[in-house]
């Protein structure tokens, strides 16, 4: 695929393009942590634990962790395709260094389009954005993959680029998500983008512009959480729904006995404990549960009413759901 788009770089250019270049790597580590042969090609002999980078500082669940997530992962530690459930911290550690060779294989892959992209002559009229669709857990909270709310699975990278315009090096904790895409891409292309869009555009503050005042403070996150094997008689399965404010990460869940979490990441970036039944932080849960009643009023998400009616009380796992077939 990058030796396509390099040779597309390559041929003459009379009017703008937008290319989308979508690579499959590091993805590979689902491969990798099932010891299944990798889609792209072998990554080589995996080292011994002693020659890894070292396993998450935050392996462990989060002290007072909700019940739910719990659930969730012995639910996902019991299917084929999440086998991680008694790994080791060695494992893990090896686990690390398939997941940075996969990375390096896309680097690979990318810096060809770029090179190709120099000998063009289009750096400077090229804006370049670098996006991913999720994040890669690799042991913290002794999760792998995505779908949980926990900061490794939920964030994923951003990058604007565009020689002579962005100023190498910036980096920011600015409260974005995908839907500014969309309008960010408009944006740099000259077009306005329409007026229905949900995201506003990045491009000014990418280019050393100041954040606007009215920028968001606060973002909300969904997910589901349905490819798990059987716990007992249950097969897990839950949605969920996450507030993430400037320094707070609010979660609630669909079932479990105590179905909130709340991180505090400025004194807590690992989310090592969950404080949704602090006293001192009760008004703090509150608010964030509004911040979710407002985006459900606003975006016409029914879910938001069933997660937090009846004061977010215990709601058991339904025990009659069918097995996954993926599972």
């Amino acid at each position: 695929m990058a030796e396509a788009a390099a040779r597309y770089l390559k041929q003459p250019h009379d009017k703008p393009f937008l290319m989308v270049l979508s690579l499959l790597n590091p993805h590979d580590i689902c491969q990798f942590g099932r010891g299944e042969p990798m889609t792209c090609g072998p990554i080589g002999d995996t080292p011994p634990a002693e020659a890894c980078p070292p396993a998450p500082p935050n392996l462990a669940p989060p002290e007072n962790e909700s019940d739910s997530i719990a659930t969730i992962r012995k639910g996902y530690h019991a299917s084929r395709l999440f086998p991680v459930g008694d790994f080791t911290e060695d494992q893990w550690r090896q686990y690390q260094w398939g997941y940075h060779r996969l990375v390096e294989k896309a680097d690979a892959e990318l810096a060809k389009v770029l090179a190709a992209l120099r000998q063009a002559g289009l750096e400077e009229s090229t804006a370049i954005v670098f996006t991913s669709d999720h994040g890669e857990c690799a042991g913290a909270h002794r999760f792998n993959q995505k779908t949980v709310f926990y900061q490794e699975s939920a964030c994923v990278p951003l990058i604007v680029s565009w020689k002579g315009k962005t100023r190498q090096g910036e980096s920011g904790a600015l409260v974005n998500t995908g839907v500014d895409l969309y309008a960010t891409l408009c944006d740099l292309a000259g077009l306005a983008p329409p007026a229905n869009l949900t995201g506003r555009s990045l491009k000014p503050i990418a280019l050393g512009a100041a954040v606007p005042a009215d920028w968001r403070d606060h973002l909300v996150v969904q997910n589901d959480m349905v490819q798990t094997g059987r716990v007992g008689d249950i097969q897990p399965r839950m949605q969920g729904r996450m507030v993430r404010s400037r320094r707070y990460k609010y979660c609630v869940f669909q079932y479990g006995e105590q179905r909130e979490e709340l991180f505090d990441l400025e004194t807590d970036p690992l989310e090592t404990r969950n404080v949704a039944g602090d006293p001192a932080l009760r008004e703090t849960v509150l608010q964030h549960r509004e911040l979710l009643r407002q985006f459900a009023r606003e975006h016409g998400d029914s879910l938001v009413g069933e997660l937090l009616a009846d004061s977010v009380g215990p709601r058991p796992f339904r025990k009659s759901a069918p097995a996954d077939p993926r599972g």
